[in-house]
């Protein structure tokens, strides 16, 4: 547990130094550790619950006190996806982001607070540049991981060009699982982004006095982010294309083997037909047939026969 007191700029661990009634918190723990906190936040039941579980649903509520967000974070480790599930508690007085690994985004995560680039005049809007980093570094990450993804492509799609025979059909559909559970984790980002700049506005500009700098500040943060997870999800679609196209590829070269083959047993027929006739007509012992008792008759049948044969593969 980290807390990081907007107002002082003081980080403490222990949460009997926080007022959350005076003073505006930038906080980090575990789903465990949110029991210190659902009372004084007035966190409901149901976002208390989620936390605890793990959901693949990626989702944004915003509620009277707090906007509710529930993330996907995902972590190519050899070759197979790791899916993180991360919740974040914004308000106007604090940011409470639950995170369960102690990986390279919470140590991100955890470093914003020796940072000073985020701190306002309005530390409501403190708060929210804070969710905005946060968010750039969980987009940042998954930029990192399908550009893995990528690579782990290109390392098949050489494989079947080399003819490595190392299982490859279940290579390519496992890539292809991973790239479908990347593009359906960054989707719903997409439509997240889409609430907030509908939705979200409102909720941080209830002061009956409007200020429109503050409303500028709001909208360019979040168009900022909406363009950012536009790059990202067009991107995973890219990737999921091109593994996608390895099936065409793997098909072209099974299908390359098999016409070479269909045309060895083309010629190898064409040239069994000729041969299969002649040896047919003189097995069938005909009365008259001179050149079976003629002294290179035998010889003549085999040059005859080799003959056939070397024109059949010119």
């Amino acid at each position: 547990m980290h807390i990081l007191n907007l107002n002082t700029k003081k980080i403490t661990k222990n949460i009997d130094e926080i007022h959350f009634n005076e003073d505006y918190h930038f906080i980090i723990c575990n789903p465990w550790e949110l029991k210190f906190f659902k009372n004084t936040l007035k966190i409901n039941n149901q976002a208390y619950k989620n936390c605890l579980s793990y959901h693949e649903k990626v989702s944004v509520n915003i509620l009277d006190d707090y906007i509710f967000f529930t993330l996907a974070n995902f972590q190519i480790n050899e070759e197979d996806i790791l899916i993180e599930e991360i919740n974040i508690f914004l308000s106007e007085k604090y940011i409470l982001i639950l995170i369960r690994k102690k990986n390279d985004v919470y140590e991100q995560i955890k470093q914003l607070m020796r940072e000073n680039f985020y701190y306002k005049s309005n530390l409501t809007l403190s708060l929210f540049t804070i969710y905005s980093s946060i968010l750039r570094i969980i987009i940042s990450n998954q930029f990192e991981n399908l550009e893995r993804v990528e690579e782990i492509i290109l390392e098949i799609e050489d494989d079947i060009i080399n003819e490595v025979n190392e299982d490859i059909s279940s290579k390519i559909s496992h890539v292809r699982s991973i790239c479908r559970c990347c593009v359906k984790n960054i989707r719903p980002l997409t439509y997240m982004m889409d609430t907030l700049l509908k939705d979200g506005m409102e909720f941080f500009s209830k002061e009956k006095t409007r200020n429109n700098y503050l409303e500028k500040e709001y909208e360019k943060l979040l168009q900022g982010l909406d363009l950012s997870i536009d790059k990202l999800y067009s991107f995973s679609l890219s990737t999921r294309e091109l593994a996608d196209k390895l099936l065409d590829i793997y098909s072209s070269k099974v299908s390359e083997k098999t016409n070479n083959l269909i045309t060895r047993l083309t010629i190898f027929t064409g040239t069994a037909v000729p041969i299969s006739i002649i040896t047919g007509i003189y097995g069938m012992n005909f009365k008259y047939m001179p050149e079976l008792t003629y002294e290179y008759g035998y010889g003549i049948t085999i040059l005859v026969i080799l003959l056939i044969i070397i024109i059949s593969f010119i």
